[in-house]
């Protein structure tokens, strides 16, 4: 039976119970990623299947999916990118326990714990978002436009001017010094 997702994930006790949770957020929900994308009001569907693995190592077998507003890296305009995470996760009391999983697993240490929900969807999001996000398209980079060029002054001819009044300045101490 799907249920909403709590909002403290408990590893062992959900294994246990065979429980599976199903539930739809935006993405204005996670504020890790909101400060990322552009489309925080879209959707993120999460489904999260729990269970033990040989009756002993409770693992989690999840599901996201979601659209991210981007800025494209070679343009800097707006990408639009698909994801959908998928993961399986054991959590172990011991090293040894690992030796019992199959390498598709991924492996966390101490069971005991309660987890934010949202934090440890966030983590799995984060993980599958492109480091470089471009488009799919030969998109035209940022450095091929066209930029109107300001005329730059130089940097050191206020210290000419400064200078240049210093010495007339000077002068004119030492003209009147000599009537």
């Amino acid at each position: 039976m799907k249920q909403g997702i709590p909002d403290k994930i408990k590893p062992f006790n959900f294994a246990k119970k065979g429980l599976i949770f199903s539930q739809k957020y935006q993405l204005k929900d996670f504020p890790r990623i909101s400060s990322l994308v552009s489309n925080i009001n879209d959707p993120i569907d999460v489904e999260l299947s729990f269970y033990l693995e040989n009756e002993k190592i409770p693992c989690i077998e999840g599901r996201i999916e979601l659209d991210v507003a981007l800025t494209c890296q070679r343009c800097l305009g707006e990408v639009n990118i698909h994801l959908k995470p998928n993961f399986k996760l054991g959590f172990l009391k011991n090293e040894q326990q690992a030796e019992e999983l199959d390498s598709s697993f991924e492996t966390i240490l101490n069971t005991d714990e309660e987890w934010s929900t949202i934090e440890f969807i966030t983590d799995e999001v984060l993980i599958s978002i492109p480091m470089i996000p471009m488009h799919s398209h030969k998109c035209v980079s940022y450095k091929d436009k066209k930029v109107k060029e300001q005329k730059r002054e130089n940097p050191f001819a206020i210290l000419k001017q400064l200078k240049t009044r210093n010495l007339e300045s000077q002068r004119s101490k030492n003209g009147r010094t000599k009537k």
